[in-house]
């Protein structure tokens, strides 16, 4: 799908037909968008939804938008919480060419330590498919330890860690440090991080980390729609990365990671 120099945005979301809350991401306007800034493939990811609700419908039309449209990749989504039910959605992701699983701890309101997330951690491993899970906790120290003892726990399962940690990110120094130890099953990705320490006194900090990480764990995405795609290039091209590391980044760790 993808060449050694495809600019990947690997974190973009998109609203379900009648889905009306704000911001709405949209097909069109993602192509759009990709044109314009000559982003050349997306991996789409579904908004995560609360226990209870219906996550198979929103997987599938991701399935099928991938379908007609060959530059974007799927991940899909479940909620722990929903146990068993959960687990057989899973078993549904080859069959929908969908490369991985979205989690969001926050807007699903499940802990990263509980049975069923050890569970999903399990599965995905199993399935050999990466959990992109969002990492960025306001207020809440005891979450951001709580994904690192499920990171620990489970260390043959890749998890890439979505906005590496937002206004905590300095803590994410000790994925560095496991990484040094031979533990190599995380992957940072910068999507909304780069945006809000854009022209910061925080932007060295930042590209340090990623550098002490190494490029090719590192991952690039936009958040879209939250965030434009331009202003996300325009935000990362502002770290003080090599070229070589912003090819990493910008297609090549991605391609590497899901096969592309």
């Amino acid at each position: 799908m993808s060449t050694s120099t495809d600019i990947i945005d690997a974190h973009v979301h998109l609203s379900m037909p009648g889905d009306s809350s704000e911001p709405i991401g949209s097909v069109e306007d993602l192509v759009m968008q990709m044109d314009m800034t000559s982003v050349d493939a997306a991996v789409i990811l579904p908004n995560p939804l609360p226990k209870g609700m219906n996550p198979e419908k929103y997987n599938e039309f991701i399935a099928d938008t991938v379908k007609q449209y060959p530059q974007f990749v799927g991940f899909g989504s479940v909620n722990p919480l929903d146990g068993a039910k959960a687990l057989k959605e899973l078993d549904r992701f080859p069959s929908l060419h969908l490369k991985g699983l979205k989690l969001n701890p926050l807007l699903q309101n499940f802990n990263c330590d509980t049975k069923e997330m050890e569970k999903i951690a399990q599965k995905c491993n199993d399935m050999d498919i990466p959990i992109l899970i969002h990492s960025y906790f306001p207020f809440n120290t005891q979450e951001s330890e709580r994904l690192y003892r499920l990171v620990q726990n489970h260390e043959e399962t890749v998890f890439i860690l979505a906005h590496t940690g937002g206004h905590t990110f300095v803590d994410f120094f000790s994925y560095v440090e496991r990484r040094k130890t031979g533990k190599d099953n995380v992957y940072f990705d910068v999507s909304s991080i780069s945006i809000m320490f854009r022209r910061s006194p925080y932007t060295e900090q930042l590209t340090w980390l990623l550098q002490q990480m190494g490029a090719d764990r590192v991952i690039f995405g936009s958040n879209y729609p939250k965030y434009q795609l331009v202003d996300a290039l325009a935000a990362f091209d502002e770290l003080s990365l090599s070229f070589s590391e912003s090819q990493h980044i910008m297609g090549k760790t991605i391609t590497h990671l899901l096969n592309l």
